[in-house]
């Protein structure tokens, strides 16, 4: 009889660590680092700004060999720009975020990921990461990007 609780007892905690394990997502602190060659698919001017698509294919840490789609609104008469980005790696997780950015040259823009989740073993992922993106002529990029998982 003991034997049976026992079983039962290691079935439970079994079940208890492998629902925790999927709803975690990544330890604090887990660095987040890649690099993308990326190009430009869409310019349309509008009231507010400069909306822009890009897409790029990298390879980053946790994601290894990814695509991204990206959105922008650019503001042309500051260079400043807000958007978003979503990261899709080769197994169909997504991984989601906000950016925020400056142009400080006309080829060099500097700016901030903040991870917002995605999908699959994203689904829960927060964090941040600061980016920098360089054109080489005006479609092409590459960016490279540093930061964290919360």
């Amino acid at each position: 009889m003991k034997q049976f609780f026992g079983k039962i007892m290691f079935g439970f905690a079994l079940i208890a660590l492998l629902s925790t394990m999927s709803t975690v997502g990544f330890a604090a602190g887990v660095p987040f680092k890649g690099s993308a060659n990326a190009e430009i698919t869409s310019v349309l001017p509008g009231e507010t700004g400069v909306l822009m698509t890009a897409v790029a294919e990298g390879n980053a840490t946790h994601l290894g060999k990814f695509t991204r789609e990206e959105h922008i609104l650019l503001n042309p008469e500051t260079g400043a720009f807000t958007g978003d980005v979503v990261f899709t790696a080769a197994d169909g997780s997504q991984l989601t975020a906000t950016l925020t950015g400056q142009f400080t040259s006309d080829t060099t823009a500097l700016g901030s990921y903040t991870f917002t989740g995605g999908t699959g073993r994203f689904a829960d992922t927060t964090g941040s990461a600061d980016f920098s993106a360089v054109l080489s002529d005006a479609v092409h990029f590459t960016v490279e990007f540093d930061g964290n998982f919360d």
